[in-house]
């Protein structure tokens, strides 16, 4: 059996995650006929959201509960639960049970009296992956479901969770952990394991994992089979993961706005078989400890305030892209290749001698010579022919048409084209000077018309 699986935390006691632990705690000062009999768990993969609705099914249904109202983890409840076999306790994969049929056929069991313990608990795991029947059928179950009824809820993806469903239950965000909890969860198995391991190797091991408890205990049960002392060199290389003055060559490069060098840098890691993911969160993490010190106005050369918020745009961006990436570098690549060709105009200008007078000439000249819009241009054309306008911005920017795939065109008015985006990041890059300039000089060429490009952030 896996150490996951084994060491996976059975108590309140044993959650690394300080937040998540001390609000479920608040729970405990509570008769269980007073809990909320709905619980939404959000956060992203591997943050303990299984786990912490395990412990709340012992919450309910724990046979011996210690004097300050804390599941046992030894009755044969607790037994049965975390081994998931508790015959009331029913778990839901909403991934491949995501029809309004999967959810009407727990309607009519859950009306039926629990078979051994003295609640019916259901936790739906991806819960977002549900139909719009489906939510709309679990939503009726929420608005009155029966007394011995209790529902957990669990997604990576909140915001495609209803509001509907959102209010009628009590919402926890998981976070991802700190290094710091992520090595206290590692150090709870090394002592256990006998695993000798330094501490140094630990924190990498923690890096590693981005954030997730689960790949960090996959990782060091990886490592665990190494013979003799494990140190952070036998974890970078039994881990294929990048060292510290490739990294640091990496991010000179970028600073230097080097684009072939980074990029010679990316094909040898990729050559070695380095994880590009891992490789992307430690430069990441080097790039916040310059931004933080650079926010104390202590040097940071070869780099700036601006320019490193610039480079940890790109580069968080290239990392959402990269899980859905078929060439996993290739988001890596195209946030390189823009930041270091995407110096400011006004700035190459200005090095080469052009006084600001000048240059605002040059800049009204511009403007003039470009015609003016004539108002043809309409938000149900751009609507029509947005597949058009896609294809039409293959050839210079797939990452771009990657992100537009999901956002779509909100209003036409008074020559400003406004594109709705749905996600953060999403609005992010869209909104970038260089890319604009992009989108309007595309439905220029597609549609005859001069526009200005605006982004801005949608509910889904």
């Amino acid at each position: 059996m896996s150490f996951y699986r084994i060491y996976r935390p059975q108590v309140f006691e044993e959650l690394d995650n300080i937040r998540v632990r001390e609000t479920l705690r608040m729970l405990l000062a509570k008769e269980k006929k007073d809990l909320p009999h709905a619980y939404l768990f959000s956060g992203p993969r591997g943050t303990g959201k299984t786990t912490a609705a395990r412990l709340i099914a012992k919450l309910f249904q724990c046979e011996k509960p210690q004097k300050n109202g804390e599941p046992c983890g030894t009755c044969d409840q607790c037994k049965a639960i975390a081994a998931g076999r508790a015959v009331d306790v029913i778990e839901i994969d909403a991934a491949s049970n995501t029809g309004v049929d999967n959810i009407r056929d727990l309607r009519e069991k859950i009306i039926l009296a629990p078979s051994v313990a003295k609640w019916k608990i259901y936790i739906i795991d991806e819960v977002h992956m549900l139909s719009t029947g489906a939510f709309n059928a679990l939503l009726k179950t929420l608005e009155e479901p029966p007394s011995h009824a209790v529902f957990i809820l669990a997604t990576t993806d909140v915001q495609k969770v209803p509001i509907t469903i959102q209010s009628r239950a009590l919402h926890l965000a998981f976070s991802k952990p700190s290094p710091e909890e992520i090595i206290a969860a590692l150090t709870r198995i090394v002592e256990k394991e006998t695993i000798a391991i330094e501490k140094d190797a630990l924190r990498l091991l923690a890096v590693a994992s981005d954030g997730s408890f689960r790949d960090a205990v996959k990782f060091l049960e990886q490592v665990s089979f190494h013979k003799g002392n494990i140190n952070a060199g036998v974890v970078s290389q039994l881990l294929s993961l990048s060292d510290e003055q490739v990294t640091n060559a990496f991010l000179d490069a970028l600073a230097k706005r080097n684009a072939k060098e980074a990029l010679d840098i990316i094909g040898k890691l990729i050559a070695d078989g380095k994880d590009m993911k891992t490789f992307l969160v430690v430069s990441l993490s080097r790039l916040e400890l310059l931004l933080l010190t650079s926010v104390e106005n202590k040097p940071t050369d070869p780099w700036n305030k601006d320019s490193l918020c610039d480079a940890i745009r790109k580069l968080s961006s290239a990392y959402a892209e990269m899980r859905s990436s078929s060439i996993v570098q290739l988001p890596l690549e195209l946030a390189v290749v823009e930041y270091c060709n995407e110096k400011d105009l006004r700035f190459k200008n200005y090095e080469l001698g052009i006084k600001k007078e000048e240059l605002q000439k040059i800049e009204k000249q511009k403007s003039e010579d470009d015609p003016p819009s004539m108002g043809l241009l309409t938000l149900d054309k751009l609507t029509e022919c947005w597949k058009d306008f896609l294809e039409a911005l293959k050839p210079y920017n797939h990452s771009v048409v990657g992100v537009l795939r999901s956002s779509r065109p909100k209003a036409v008015s008074g020559g400003i084209v406004t594109i709705e985006a749905f996600y953060t990041f999403h609005q992010e890059k869209l909104s970038e000077p260089k890319t604009k300039e992009m989108l309007a000089n595309a439905i220029k060429k597609l549609f005859g018309e001069k526009v200005a490009v605006e982004v801005v952030l949608g509910k889904k």
